[in-house]
């Protein structure tokens, strides 16, 4: 019984040092976009939070530090975008008749 529990702790501790592994390398990733303010304070934890997971329920086990700043460059980029339409746009509608009414082709004083 006591070994069951001795592994069990391993087990545990191992995933642990995994996971502070693996948050490492995203804060080493993601620090020169949030220092250049590409990404707010709310976003740097989302998607911390969220490469961590990623990374630890990957089948591989690896912390690879390119894979790791590809994934976060990824959700950067995401995030951006994200931000950038969430802001001006409520629905598809409002977006497409935006685009109407800023062409200068579908304009009707043109």
């Amino acid at each position: 019984v006591h070994l069951e529990e001795k592994s069990k702790n391993a087990e545990y501790m191992k995933k642990l040092q995994i996971q502070e592994r693996a948050v490492e390398e995203v804060k080493l990733a993601i620090k020169p976009f949030y220092q250049n303010r590409e990404i707010t304070k709310d976003e740097y934890k989302d998607i911390l939070r969220k490469a961590v997971q990623k990374i630890c329920r990957s089948r591989s086990g690896e912390i690879n530090p390119v894979k790791v700043a590809n994934l976060v460059k990824a959700y950067v980029e995401k995030y951006k975008h994200m931000r950038k339409y969430k802001k001006t746009e409520t629905s598809e509608e409002s977006h497409e008749w935006r685009m109407y009414s800023e062409n200068p082709e579908y304009s009707q004083t043109a």
